[in-house]
């Protein structure tokens, strides 16, 4: 009866090795799921910015009074016979 004792706390021992201490560990999982969880983040995040150009990209090739706004407000484009004037803010 001693050696099934001893034959099944060597299997134990090397099945809570390798629940803790292996490559496959529970302490690996968790942090693969974080890191998982974290590219998932990233990954919504990419999709949202992604949306939101696709909508400007609408916009621009629907509207061209869209794209001259979007022009001027951003590259200071002015029409020929148009007078540019600029405020500057005192920061004091």
């Amino acid at each position: 009866m001693k050696a099934y004792y001893i034959i099944c706390l060597v299997l134990f021992m090397s099945l809570q090795h390798s629940l803790l201490l292996s490559n496959n560990s529970i302490f690996n999982y968790y942090g693969l799921k974080n890191t998982l969880q974290s590219y998932n983040n990233e990954a919504q995040i990419l999709i949202d910015k992604n949306k939101k150009l696709k909508a400007e990209i609408n916009k621009f090739s629907k509207s061209k009074d869209y794209l001259e706004v979007y022009a001027r407000e951003n590259f200071g484009y002015i029409k020929k016979n148009e007078v540019f004037y600029q405020i500057v803010k005192d920061e004091k």
